[in-house]
C-alpha cells in the first residue's frame, strides 16, 4: 500500500476571533508562523520514505490555508526528487476550465515523470463560492462539465459547448508529459448519495476522508461500485485520508484525541457556521442541511468525527487499524493527516517520524486486494447509503 502525507496549514486559534467577527486585532498567531511549521512538515515527507505530498484547496478562513493546490505542489515538486504529488481536492467550480487544464499539464511536466494523483470535488462553503462569484446552486452541473472539459483537453485540439462553460477550439500547450492518460485515474470526493451517483456516472474513482463508521463507509464503497458495474466499468478502490497521531505516551494520545475533535469543530465552522448562510433550501445541498443541522451547537472539544476516522494510537494499534480498514473498505491508497486542529507542530512531526519508523514499512508491504463485499451488488443500490467523506 502506498502512503501519502497531507501537508496543509490550520490557524486553529484564530477561530474564536473569526466567529466573533472581531477584525480589530490581528490573529494571536500570525499565519506566517503557521505556514513555517507546515513547511517543516512538508520537508520531512520524502526523507522519511513516504510516497507523496497531498494538499487541499480552501480560501478565506483559518481552515486549511493553502489556496491554489497546484501552486503549492509545484513548489514541492521542485524541492523533491522521488515522491509523487496529490490533490485532495481541486474544487472544480472555482476554476476556469482551460486555465485549470493548462496548470495541471504544467505540474505534470514539472514532476519529471512522477505521478500526479488528481482528486477533484465540487466544494461546499458558501463564503468560498461567494468569493469567486460562482452560484453554489450550479456546483454539481459545473463539476460535471469540468470533468468533460479536462478529458477533452488531452486532445490536440478541443472545444466544448455546455450550459456553464463555452470553450472555442483551443489546445493545451505545452502538452502534459502524460497526455492521453493524465485523467485516467481521476478520483472524485463526495459526501452525499447524489454526488456519489454523479461521480460514478462520470467514471471517476472515489476519494474520501474517513468520517463515518467503517460499516457505513463499506456500504458506500459497495454502492459506488454497483453503479460503476451498471455502467460497464470495473470496480474502483478508494483513496482515503485519516487523521494521524502515533505515540506511546498515553497523555499525548489523549491530547491527540482533543486535536481530532478540534479538527471536526473547525470543519463545521468553515463549512456551515462562519460567514455562511444555512444549507436549508439550497438545491444540491439538501443532505448537508441534514448533517450540519445536527451539529451547529457542538463545542470545540466535542468530537463530531467517528472513532473510525482517525489513526490515533501506538504503532501496533495503528497498524492493526489500517489492516482492519483495508479489510472493510478495500482501499488501495492511504493519506495520513498529521497536523490538524491546534496540535503543536513539534508533536505532529514527532508522530510522523514514529509512524515512518515503526509503521510505514509494514504498511508498504501490506496487500491491497478488493474484497468481495466491495464489488457492489444490486442490493447495495437499493439501500440508502450515507457516505463518509471529506467536508473539505
Amino acid at each position: 500500500m502506498q502512503v501519502g502525507v497531507m501537508v496543509t496549514s490550520y490557524n486553529h486559534g484564530d477561530w474564536h476571533r473569526m466567529l466573533a467577527g472581531d477584525y480589530s486585532t490581528p490573529p494571536l498567531v500570525p499565519d506566517l508562523a503557521v505556514h513555517e511549521e507546515t513547511m517543516k512538515l512538508g520537508a520531512m515527507v520524502e526523507p522519511l520514505g513516504f510516497d507523496a505530498i497531498w494538499c487541499a484547496e480552501h480560501y478565506g478562513s483559518p481552515y486549511s490555508m493553502q489556496g491554489n493546490p497546484l501552486q503549492w505542489l509545484a513548489y514541492w515538486a521542485g524541492r523533491t526528487e522521488r515522491i509523487d504529488m496529490g490533490t485532495a481536492v481541486i474544487v472544480a467550480p472555482w476554476w476556469q476550465p482551460v486555465k485549470l487544464a493548462h496548470e495541471i499539464a504544467m505540474l505534470d511536466l514539472l514532476l519529471g515523470g512522477r505521478k500526479l494523483h488528481l482528486g477533484i470535488g465540487r466544494g461546499i462553503s458558501a463564503h468560498e463560492y461567494d468569493g469567486f462569484a460562482v452560484d453554489r446552486e450550479q456546483s454539481r452541473q459545473r463539476f460535471s462539465e469540468m470533468i468533460q472539459i479536462l478529458r477533452k483537453s488531452e486532445q490536440d485540439r478541443f472545444e466544448f459547448n455546455g450550459k456553464h462553460y463555452k470553450v472555442p477550439p483551443t489546445t493545451v500547450r505545452p502538452s502534459a508529459r502524460h497526455r492521453g492518460s493524465l485523467f485516467d485515474s481521476l478520483k472524485g470526493a463526495f459526501n452525499t448519495p447524489a454526488s456519489m451517483q454523479v461521480a460514478a456516472d462520470l467514471g471517476l474513482g472515489q476519494m474520501f476522508v474517513t468520517a463515518a463508521s467503517l460499516d457505513v463507509m463499506a456500504k458506500g464503497v459497495s454502492k459506488f461500485n454497483a453503479i460503476r458495474h451498471r455502467n460497464g466499468l470495473a470496480p474502483n478502490q478508494p483513496t482515503v485520508m485519516m487523521y494521524l497521531h502515533c505515540s506511546r505516551d498515553p497523555a499525548e494520545l489523549a491530547r491527540a484525541r482533543v486535536h481530532a475533535a478540534e479538527q471536526g469543530w473547525a470543519a463545521r465552522n468553515h463549512y456551515a457556521i462562519w460567514n455562511a448562510p444555512s444549507f436549508e433550501g439550497v438545491p444540491g445541498y439538501e443532505d448537508y442541511a441534514k448533517v450540519f443541522r445536527q451539529g451547529r451547537e457542538l463545542g470545540e472539544n466535542e468530537n463530531i468525527l467517528s472513532e473510525d476516522s482517525s489513526l490515533i494510537g501506538t504503532p501496533e494499534e495503528i497498524l492493526a487499524k489500517i489492516a482492519r480498514v483495508q479489510q472493510t473498505i478495500s482501499h488501495e491508497y492511504l493519506i495520513v493527516h498529521p497536523q490538524h486542529g491546534a496540535k503543536p507542530g513539534a508533536e505532529a512531526r514527532a508522530s510522523l517520524e514514529l509512524f515512518a519508523r515503526e509503521v510505514l514499512p509494514a504498511v508498504h508491504a501490506m496487500a491491497t486486494p478488493i474484497h468481495p463485499h466491495s464489488l457492489g451488488s444490486e442490493a447495495s443500490l437499493r439501500e440508502e447509503a450515507t457516505m463518509g467523506g471529506a467536508v473539505g
